[in-house]
């Protein structure tokens, strides 16, 4: 609790970023920001950073991805900017803002002055983190301001860049933040300070720091797998030389959050379900999607209108599995009535329920555990999971002292068999990283069942039933498309409560392998009444920028998001011209 308080205080200093910056105030007694040294921006750095992960982020990843509905039941047309891809530049635009803002606090460390290598470890630390949030503003914007960015009142107004030498900007720095680890590893500065305490991630552990580096940049590499000529050249280097040590356990940040207040909460938690003091908030809006709740119920749970009705889009071919998922009710509880009730996007009415059910009542909602994988702070769950009402202790939720999740294993797990699955159908040089597919794959969803309480044999069961469905279960037998289908699949499903945004990513990224719009893996279907055809490819820039900075941001409207252009993200234009 301490940590986060400290953290909070941080948390008010004025950190620039681009043209977005906060005035300092002069009150002798606060500390100013131009005071504090790199123990004192790490954990204020780490926070924040997460903080937009848990909340915008994960909301536009839940709601582009068709994993979640809204309320009906309560609300009268919920999400209608969502499911109506209205994206303007007022549409989630502090996802942009405020990772400026918050790397902008990873740059003063790796700016900060350090003849003697005393900060050394804090160094490698943020050079790690700036890499992992930058890289989803190029995945989600495209161009964007990086070596002009983060000088303050220096240069307010900074040139934007092609992206693909943002991301190779983020490789150079992850090279240089393992270098520093193998120097302090092998050869230490005396002096050297420890970021153990700082550091509300890995606790400071530099190993573990490398290993998610290594992670990173196969994320960022298995994004470019759609690229051809320079970029694929050298991307293909990158892959040869990439040292395959990823992460083994979920990277995970506790500053010390609790129900003190609503400022100490989880932000996943306070964004997505209750107050500190245990009040319902966000929880209300969200239920499961008609979509979803197809995808994780068997055939006996789902009132399917005819058999063209099983089909995820009409006319894909990809059919709904018809397998119960042991996570469903861990994720979305049921309803009152025992069983899951969806609301397909863009409908008015409950619409997905058990056949012989009722339309009428609350739909399926988060379940608790959706809030707390692993259960990981003793939540009292009276014998089940299932649950659908919060237990409340009198003094506050237990579920704000849950930790954030990061990266997962899960997510690492299915990064490599994307990447293993790529090696082995010959792109590029994936292959060199010596991946197994299908050993990749099950630890995915092994990890995804364990995060929801479940046993290794719940995870074998499932992985063995779903095999025989296409597009939905790993299998040998299987086609490209389908296996990666599965992968990203289960890639989804595994990460919805924890970086729902990776699956809107995935789906944008692999689009450009069909012609026929909205087809990329995961698939899934469009909202009812979507006045476009497919998904946006990225989104535009903030109203901020547009006003402080006009005279370099480009000039984005809505009719250059919904097709691939030189306004999309680098790795979805196959080979575009490298600058230098």
């Amino acid at each position: 609790m301490k940590k986060i308080k400290y953290i909070l205080v941080l948390l008010i200093f004025g950190f620039y970023s681009c043209s977005d910056y906060l005035d300092i105030n002069d009150n002798p007694n606060q500390l100013h920001s131009d005071q504090a040294k790199p123990d004192q921006y790490l954990p204020a750095a780490q926070v924040a950073c997460y903080s937009v992960q848990a909340s915008t982020m994960n909301r536009l990843g839940l709601l582009f991805s068709n994993a979640t509905g809204g309320n009906v039941q309560t609300y009268a047309a919920p999400f209608s900017s969502e499911f109506n891809f209205n994206v303007t530049s007022n549409f989630y635009s502090g996802i942009f803002q405020s990772i400026y803002l918050n790397v902008n606090t990873f740059q003063k460390i790796i700016d900060f002055p350090d003849t003697t290598g005393q900060y050394m470890e804090y160094k490698a630390i943020a050079k790690i983190c700036k890499a992992y949030y930058m890289q989803y503003i190029v995945d989600l914007y495209g161009n964007a301001p990086y070596t002009e960015a983060f000088k303050g009142i220096d240069n307010v107004t900074p040139k934007y860049e092609d992206d693909q030498l943002i991301y190779k900007h983020l490789l150079t720095e992850l090279d240089e933040a393992r270098a520093l680890i193998s120097t302090i590893q092998n050869n230490p500065p005396s002096g050297l300070e420890s970021s153990a305490t700082s550091d509300m991630m890995l606790g400071g552990d530099l190993s573990k720091w490398n290993k998610f580096a290594n992670t990173i940049e196969l994320k960022m590499l298995v994004r470019m797998s759609t690229n051809t000529g320079a970029v694929a050249s050298w991307r293909d280097t990158r892959l040869s030389n990439l040292n395959p040590d990823f992460i083994s356990e979920d990277v995970t940040i506790q500053p010390g959050y609790s129900a003190a207040n609503n400022s100490q909460l989880n932000p996943f938690v306070s964004a997505f379900g209750w107050d500190a003091a245990g009040n319902v908030t966000s929880r209300n809006v969200y239920c499961i999607s008609g979509h979803l709740a197809k995808c994780l119920n068997g055939l006996a749970d789902i009132n399917y209108a005819s058999a063209a009705d099983k089909e995820v889009v009409a006319g894909s071919g990809v059919f709904y599995p018809l397998v119960v998922d042991p996570r469903r009710y861990n994720l979305f509880a049921k309803s009152a009535a025992g069983y899951h009730k969806g609301v397909t996007q863009g409908s008015t009415t409950v619409d997905v329920y058990k056949p012989g059910g009722s339309s009428l009542g609350q739909p399926s909602k988060f379940a608790p555990l959706f809030f707390n994988p692993y259960n990981n702070i003793g939540l009292p769950l009276s014998g089940t999971v299932n649950t659908t009402t919060l237990p409340n202790t009198g003094t506050g939720n237990y579920l704000d002292s849950s930790k954030g999740y990061v990266m997962t294993l899960a997510e690492a797990n299915f990064l490599q068999a994307e990447a293993g699955l790529l090696g082995a159908n010959g792109v590029g040089t994936y292959s060199a990283l010596n991946l197994n597919v299908q050993t990749a794959y099950n630890s995915g969803v092994t990890n995804s069942f364990l995060m929801n309480l479940l046993t290794s044999a719940n995870a074998t069961t499932y992985i063995g039933a779903i095999s025989s469905k296409p597009n939905f279960g790993y299998n040998t037998t299987n086609s490209y498309a389908q296996n990666y289908n599965a992968i990203l699949y289960q890639k989804y499903v595994a990460l919805l409560n924890t970086n729902a945004i990776e699956a809107y990513i995935s789906n944008t990224k692999t689009s450009k392998f069909s012609s026929t719009p909205n087809r990329g893996y995961p698939l899934f279907p469009m909202p009812l009444g979507a006045p476009v055809q497919n998904r946006p490819y990225r989104l535009i820039y903030p109203t901020s920028e547009y006003i402080a900075n006009s005279a370099n941001v480009p000039n984005i409207s809505s009719a250059n998001i919904y097709d691939i252009n030189t306004y999309s993200p680098f790795w979805l234009q196959g080979d575009p011209a490298i600058g230098q």
